[in-house]
């Protein structure tokens, strides 16, 4: 009768044991396949090397939100150490040589536009895991600011405009402002809360005489 009582008792524990047992692999099994799922947000800095129309660096930092297991909005602030289009700096080319044969002495005119852009947007993240190739784009704004300058004579940006018509009215005495859209592609790396990425972007900018641009962007963060 005790061992009869003894199987029964066993059968019983077993019984209440075994969902918590189920439920326990299934966590833990959950948890094995979202291991490498990062959570909430993460901040990156970016960097990287523009390639039209000039070669320049670009430096900057992302904010990303994931919103969905696929997608993730994000916010990009950047700085562009040169934008100018190589017409406008072949023209400076052809002032300098002007003005030194009109003068006598050497002049090299040298241009620049340093711009600062922001981006708002969402990339679709494909596929499973620690490695997520992406597509992406969104819109913002870019604000560019022209420098033409001598070694000797300092700043003559609108002296350049108004004596030879290089350049643009626009850009020769403030920063001008105006919309940007954006289209990305690349790569997602997450690894616990190290957020990576590496991939390309294309920018144009509406009303300015800032041709489209590309870039390819590396960036390293922190996941939260």
């Amino acid at each position: 009768m005790k061992l009869m009582r003894m199987f029964s008792l066993s059968a019983l524990l077993l019984a209440i044991a075994a969902p918590a047992m189920a439920q326990s692999a299934q966590a833990v099994q959950i948890n094995q396949q979202t291991a490498w799922r990062p959570v909430g947000v993460y901040v990156a800095a970016t960097g990287g090397a523009l390639f039209d129309p000039q070669t320049a660096p670009a430096f900057g930092a992302e904010f990303g939100d994931r919103i969905h297991n696929n997608v993730v909005a994000y916010a990009t602030f950047s700085y562009f150490e040169d934008l100018m289009d190589q017409t406008v700096s072949d023209q400076l080319v052809n002032v300098s040589q002007v003005l030194t044969s009109r003068t006598g002495r050497t002049w090299i005119l040298e241009g620049r536009d340093r711009g600062i852009g922001f981006i708002a947007g969402a990339k679709y993240l494909f596929g499973n895991g620690s490695f997520r190739p992406y597509l992406g784009g969104g819109a913002g704004a870019l604000g560019v600011h022209r420098t033409i300058s001598d070694p000797r004579v300092g700043d003559v940006t609108e002296a350049t405009f108004d004596e030879f018509n290089v350049g643009a009215a626009t850009l020769t005495s403030n920063t001008v402002t105006r919309p940007m859209l954006e289209g990305a592609f690349g790569v997602d790396l997450d690894f616990g809360r190290t957020h990576a990425e590496l991939g390309y972007r294309y920018r144009h900018a509406y009303h300015l005489p800032t041709p489209p641009f590309s870039q390819v962007v590396a960036a390293i963060g922190v996941n939260f």
